[in-house]
Formats: structure tokens, sequence, C-alpha cells
């Protein structure tokens, strides 16, 4: 019997993969995490850390209280700016420490 292989990307297989055990959310968290700085500036990077983001809530760590009230203000703008960045709605929250 003769055989006939489908070819198909790499990549493409690995999305499948991923979504199919529940594993591509956390990929793509992980990417506002690695690209924090491309995403937000040196200048807001330098005095908040992000810690973590699970189920669409970003974690920051934030130097001082002046930095907290300003990146309290600009929360909104921040998920838009991170979500508009990535191409896709990740962020839902900033909660900031």
């Amino acid at each position: 019997m003769k055989r006939i292989w489908q070819t198909r990307q790499l990549g493409s297989v690995l999305r499948r993969v991923l979504r199919e055990e529940g594993l591509e959310r956390g990929i793509r968290e992980q990417h506002v995490l690695q690209k924090w700085e491309e995403i937000v500036g040196p200048a807001i990077a330098a005095n908040a850390e992000p810690l973590r983001l699970r189920n669409g809530v970003l974690w920051l760590h934030v130097v001082d209280a002046a930095w907290r009230q300003e990146l309290s203000l600009m929360r909104q703008e921040l998920v838009t700016t991170i979500n508009t960045t990535l191409g896709e709605n990740i962020v839902t929250d900033i909660r900031l420490r």
C-alpha cells in the first residue's frame, strides 16, 4: 500500500499540540515577561518589575510609592499597550506591589 505523507509546518503542529495540552496561554503570558522593557520602555521597566502573569492578571513589583501611584493611574493604558504590542488580549488587569 502506498503511503501519502502530509507535510505541515512545524509551527502549526506545535501550536496545535500546545493548545491541546493547555500550554498555549502560559507561553503567551511568558512573552509579556520576556519583552517587558521593549513593551513599556526603559523608564517604566527600571521602576516596575513584572513578577508573574496568571489568568490575565499581571503582578508588578514597583520600587517606590511615587511610581506605584503613577502606574496606578496608567493601569488601563499599560494593559492596552501590552495587548496592542503583542497583538492579543493577554493582560486584563495589573496589580501593584
